[in-house]
């Protein structure tokens, strides 16, 4: 696969790949406004977007739509009083929905109704014609009812107490931007263009890389917490690279060379306008061991923890191009058996953590992070120390058990 397929295929998968992105940041936005806020969704195509569905039962989809009393002196609809600002509009509300004689509308007379009246009455019967029917008298004020109340819970239910348990069990994902610290261990090694410290750090450039969580959570107190699980994190850099013009000019590599062998895969770029970019990819799985600890309580659902940690990482699986001192090409490394890449790593991360209660014993979480990797990721005996480093925010849910 030469230049051009390849810059096809990376404009598809950029393209798409943005196209997802732009989806998906729409759909977190969306649902983010409308649990941090008091939002209640919106409509589009005759289709409602709010969340509130999601935490309504059967009772109360019957308890917010009316309904027809049976008897002319059952009050159709019972509300709770919740909102001590509303509490003495509420009372007159049920007050005046529990009269029957308004529950009981007055029925017209045609002209052709023979009103008999015997008596001598001191007044005339007056002939009102009907504009409603039973059905509609109340209907405005449930529907603003209702939407008063959603709009001053939000979209989730009211919760009265919530679970705090020892033990909680979450997952996440971490969208974020992964990129590199590069240090050559011999500085006269290669001068040319491209292949210094300097050259590379102005050239290569970070990437958009995400990262999988399962939580396991134990509160020792209501402030501390301690929080492992499993991780997988993919990471990375772009860097360039140049299609083989000749295969004359480059020479297979040494007999003794421990992470390379036969011919390179491409050339060292130069400064013509011929260098395309190759995406690196690390992926590792990951065993945390963070602290959690709560610096603020805003109320009794929502709470802001500061989180300091290290983790244990294990190389999965690589995909990336590789530079070889001595014939100035790039070699491709692929799978999990490489002897250039370390197996086992180490990290310490830092990070804040936004929880918010959404169920008396669920709450969803934001949690910025940055994770420093502490080891080298290539074997010792290459010429390249390399660190990676990530930001990132995870998005998730947890349940306490």
């Amino acid at each position: 696969m030469r230049r051009f397929e390849r810059e096809q295929i990376s404009k598809k998968v950029k393209f798409i790949s943005q196209t997802f992105a732009a989806l998906a940041s729409l759909g977190i936005l969306v649902i983010g406004i409308q649990l941090f806020t008091k939002s209640v969704g919106f409509d589009l195509f005759n289709i409602n977007y709010s969340l509130s569905k999601l935490f309504e039962n059967e009772g109360n989809r019957k308890t917010n739509s009316y309904q027809e009393p049976h008897e002319k002196n059952e009050l159709p609809l019972k509300y709770e009083l919740t909102d001590a600002y509303n509490a003495l509009n509420l009372n007159k509300a049920e007050t005046f929905l529990q009269n029957p004689v308004t529950l009981s509308p007055i029925k017209p007379l045609s002209e052709k109704t023979v009103i008999k009246n015997d008596k001598n009455d001191k007044y005339n019967i007056i002939i009102i014609p009907s504009t409603t029917g039973a059905e509609n008298i109340f209907s405005t004020i449930v529907e603003t009812y209702n939407y008063n109340k959603l709009n001053l819970n939000g979209i989730l239910p009211p919760i009265r107490e919530t679970k705090l348990s020892k033990w909680s069990v979450g997952i996440s994902l971490a969208p974020g931007v992964s990129y590199r610290f590069i240090k050559y261990n011999n500085q006269q090694i290669n001068n040319s263009f491209y292949q210094t410290e300097e050259s590379r750090n102005k050239s290569d450039q970070a990437l958009m890389k995400y990262s999988l969580s399962l939580d396991v959570i134990y509160r020792l107190n209501s402030k501390l917490s301690f929080q492992s699980g499993l991780v997988y994190l993919n990471t990375g850099e772009s860097i360039l690279i140049k299609d083989i013009t000749n295969d004359n000019n480059h020479a297979p590599a040494a007999a003794g060379n421990i992470f390379f062998e036969g011919k390179p895969d491409f050339e060292s770029p130069d400064n013509t306008n011929e260098n395309v970019r190759f995406a690196n990819n690390q992926s590792y799985l990951e065993l945390p061991f963070l602290i959690n600890y709560k610096i603020k309580t805003i109320n009794n659902l929502t709470n802001i923890e500061f989180q300091v940690g290290a983790s244990i990482s294990k190389l999965a699986v690589v995909n990336a191009i590789a530079y070889n001192f001595e014939n100035n090409g790039y070699y491709l490394i692929s799978g999990s058996n490489s002897s250039l890449y370390k197996k086992y790593g180490s990290n310490a991360i830092l990070g804040i953590v936004y929880n918010k209660y959404i169920t008396n014993s669920i709450q969803l979480f934001a949690n910025p992070q940055i994770k420093i990797g502490l080891t080298n990721i290539y074997n010792s005996k290459y010429l390249i120390n390399e660190h990676y480093y990530n930001a990132s925010v995870r998005l998730g849910m947890k349940i306490n058990l």
